[in-house]
């Protein structure tokens, strides 16, 4: 072999050598792949005070504010406009079913009854006139038609007319006392504007408390409490009869009804406070099976079934199946977790199944 080809082999290998090295060294430069960063959220757990809380009005020994009034009360008001005439009775009048509260000037609706039904006779006559020449041709049987309609519309405007003249009265809706005026003799009342509260005595006495909405979740009626009233040595027995179906938009209350045992005579407004017997949870099985989560944590309600995700112990998020039971101002009841069970709230609609997490607070 010649001595230039012998070079030329070698410079070649050296150059190969030279980017091998190089292509391995790149390759060291480049760094290894990371794994994701966890996503940051924020969770309940299920059965914990709080947030995560079950379904119950707590210990026995809460209490909670309540009003005393009549089960049934009305507020009174004209339906149309006027000047009173006759104000209302003084605050513990007892007047019957029917009596007179209040009244506004009459004047105007007294004058458009008249007007109608002058109207409604000069049409009766026109009527009758058209139903005597119509047989003779002497008017066509739709212009006697017509005379019939205009008359029948003629009285419908007699009849609305009365209806207006009587509704400058106010009267009682049932036997009762008074126990608020609002309006005095001489005013310009609107119509629907309160003119007076009125009780009917022959009602049941109810205690009406505010309970958060997460305490009223699992309440049902005839759970019993003590009612107690400042002033009064003792306190008086009631039972739930009724729970309100939606809460408070200001306060996220929920009004509950109790219907007092022996309360002889109390006056309406009476402020009061009352304590449950026992825990919602130990009245109502049902109830205490659920758990209250913050709303956002709920994806993909349908009627009874919902999903949220679940965080194990590898800060892993699994999207799991729940009974759903409905919202509740902020919060939503679910069933078929386990005590305990971390439960995303903030951050929910952005994890993915089996992504892992990063707990912010709970």
């Amino acid at each position: 072999m010649r001595r230039g080809q012998v070079i030329a082999i070698v410079a070649g290998l050296a150059t190969v050598g030279v980017l091998v090295i190089g292509v391995n060294r790149g390759k060291a430069d480049v760094p290894a792949p990371t794994a994701a960063a966890p996503i940051p959220v924020r969770a309940v757990a299920v059965g914990e005070a709080g947030s995560g809380g079950s379904a119950s009005t707590g210990s026995p020994g809460e209490s909670f504010a309540a009003t005393i009034h009549r089960e049934r009360e009305a507020t009174l008001s004209f339906r149309l406009p006027g000047r009173l005439i006759s104000s209302p009775p003084r605050e513990g009048a007892r007047l019957g079913a029917g009596a007179v509260v209040a009244a506004i000037e009459a004047t105007p609706w007294r004058a458009a009854l008249v007007r109608a039904q002058a109207e409604e006779d000069r049409l009766s006559r026109a009527a009758a006139r058209y139903a005597t020449l119509a047989p003779d041709g002497a008017v066509s049987d739709a212009q006697a038609r017509d005379a019939r309609d205009a008359l029948a519309a003629a009285r419908a405007g007699v009849a609305a007319a009365r209806y207006d003249l009587s509704s400058a009265t106010l009267t009682m809706p049932f036997a009762g006392v008074v126990l608020t005026r609002r309006a005095e003799i001489g005013e310009t009342v609107a119509g629907g504007q309160a003119v007076a509260i009125v009780a009917d005595l022959s009602s049941p006495i109810i205690a009406t408390a505010q309970l958060p909405a997460a305490r009223a979740a699992g309440l049902r009626p005839g759970a019993m409490a003590q009612v107690t009233v400042p002033g009064l040595a003792r306190a008086i027995a009631a039972r739930v009869i009724r729970v309100g179906a939606a809460s408070d938009a200001r306060s996220g209350t929920v009004a509950v009804d109790l219907a007092l045992n022996g309360a002889g005579a109390l006056p309406s407004g009476l402020s009061a406070s009352v304590r449950f017997e026992a825990p919602v949870s130990a009245q109502s099985p049902t109830a205490a099976s659920e758990a209250l989560v913050p709303a956002e944590a709920i994806l993909d309600a349908a009627g009874t079934r919902a999903f949220v995700y679940v965080i194990d112990q590898r800060n892993r998020a699994h999207r799991v199946e729940v009974r759903f039971a409905g919202f509740d101002d902020r919060m939503a009841r679910i069933g078929g977790l386990a005590p305990g069970a971390r439960v995303i709230t903030a951050g929910a609609g952005f994890v993915g199944d089996g992504e892992a997490v990063q707990v912010t607070g709970e």
